[in-house]
């Protein structure tokens, strides 16, 4: 006499889980657990395919494991990172910036460096893209310089107050250039964190964290 074997598990059944499009270990397990219910006592499961089951059922709990172990991590990452990110208020830091503001007619200055001594090429535009004023330099040498928009287009009107994109390039001897962009600082007010980014605001404005190229003591803006 055969007796049958009852593989019945309560934690399993369809009425205790939620409808999904993944297989999960659970649904694997469940799946398992109905195919020996449901075998045929005369003629049983195959042990090799009994035990290729049972390992494909291990590799998913160490994937799914391993899965957790390394959201976790990247969680206690990201909240490390934060904290780091919210010491540097205070601080002063000089970041990589295109934009510029006019404000009752004044414009702030365009900062930028030079690797090399080398002419530069300043091109201001409005927010549609246009450009509006544009101005060449003689060679300047190597370091930093200054570029004072007198918030002037190119011909001669007054623009008005906003915040306005510029592209700084220097000319290389063949003719060619290479845009090198500008730079802005000032101190650190605060530190936002939005969509998994991280923004520094400066001077009332926003900026992404990996645009900071140097950061400094408080007031040591030399």
């Amino acid at each position: 006499m055969i007796n049958a074997i009852d593989y019945s598990y309560s934690t399993y059944t369809t009425s205790q889980r939620k409808a999904s499009n993944t297989l999960d270990k659970e649904a694997f397990l469940l799946l398992l657990i109905t195919e020996l219910k449901n075998q045929n006592p005369l003629d049983p499961m195959d042990n090799k395919e009994f035990i290729a089951q049972l390992t494909q059922f291990s590799t998913l709990e160490q994937i799914t494991n391993m899965t957790k172990s390394i959201q976790d991590f990247l969680s206690l990452q990201e909240g490390a990172l934060q904290a780091q990110a919210a010491s540097l208020i205070g601080k002063y830091a000089a970041v990589q910036t295109n934009q510029i503001a006019v404000k009752d007619g004044t414009a702030e200055s365009i900062v930028f460096d030079l690797d090399i001594a080398a002419p530069v090429v300043v091109r201001i535009y409005d927010s549609n893209g246009n450009l509006i004023r544009e101005a060449t330099s003689s060679t300047l040498d190597a370091g930093t310089h200054a570029y004072v928009w007198d918030a002037r287009d190119s011909s001669g009107l007054q623009v008005k107050d906003g915040v306005y994109t510029y592209v700084v390039s220097k000319i290389n001897s063949d003719g060619t250039e290479t845009e090198i962009g500008g730079i802005e600082g000032g101190k650190i007010e605060s530190v936002k964190f939005r969509n998994n980014q991280i923004y520094v605001y400066i001077g009332g404005r926003e900026y992404p964290l990996a645009s900071i190229v140097e950061i400094t003591e408080e007031g040591d803006n030399t």
